[in-house]
């Protein structure tokens, strides 16, 4: 018997040993985290977010998803909706882009806002409507009607695209009001400016692996050819 107590013992002491390491190891890599996240903010305010951009990123669930958003390659699109280039892209690029590499499952789009609000002070109420019309199953064709209104969007003509839309103006009225709502919006911006995103529109291409996005990179202009090379560079 007394062969088998030491063992044991000994066992014990390392178990202990290891798992102290371990917690030192976690300790050491939230620290390390913060200061990363840290270093992020700092590059963020002196506008130097692309020289810390994080190999991985997470894949929000917040924006809208348009194609099979299981596909192992996605662009995630950063707009504003009074944006005279983004209007350029939705109105002149897109139908084309979404034709050849959405339609055939080549990617998948996520879409996100980024208002430009010291440009556009109206951009981040656009922002809103949109995502508010996307929980009632609008998304692409209301989309493509507050480009047309642009920095002219008010109430009356929110009000008047609820009705061509069959929009419950009731549902409407409780999301524009949700703190919620424009938190998501917030995140949204914030998550560009991680990036060093700062124009639109702007795309972030890469593959998707685990819910992350990895051998990713940004893309500020959106012009189909270069959008095509990323998806092409992917595969």
């Amino acid at each position: 018997m007394k062969n088998w107590i030491l063992p044991i013992a000994l066992s014990s002491v390392l178990a202990g040993c290891n798992t102290t390491q371990q917690a030192e190891l976690d300790e050491l890599r939230a620290e390390v985290e913060q200061l990363k996240s840290v270093q992020q903010q700092v590059a963020v305010r002196v506008g130097l977010a692309e020289l810390v951009k994080p190999e991985t990123l997470p894949l929000s669930q917040e924006g809208k998803w348009i194609g099979d958003k299981s596909n192992d390659v996605v662009v995630i699109e950063y707009t504003d909706l009074h944006c005279p280039f983004c209007k350029k892209f939705q109105q002149e690029i897109w139908p084309e882009f979404k034709k050849q590499y959405v339609d055939t499952g080549e990617a998948a789009v996520l879409a996100r806002e980024l208002p430009l609000s010291k440009l556009h002070p109206k951009a981040g109420y656009a922002a809103v409507f949109l995502r508010c019309t996307n929980q009632q199953g609008q998304y692409e064709q209301v989309k493509d009607k507050l480009f047309e209104i642009g920095n002219s969007i008010t109430q009356e003509t929110t009000a008047e695209v609820a009705q061509e839309f069959n929009l419950d103006e009731q549902k409407l009225t409780t999301c524009l009001a949700d703190t919620s709502v424009h938190e998501a919006v917030g995140r949204s911006i914030s998550d560009a400016q991680l990036l060093g995103i700062g124009g639109t529109p702007s795309f972030v291409v890469g593959r998707q692996k685990d819910g992350m996005l990895v051998d990713y990179q940004v893309i500020v202009g959106g012009s189909l050819e270069k959008l095509g090379a990323a998806i092409k560079a992917l595969k």
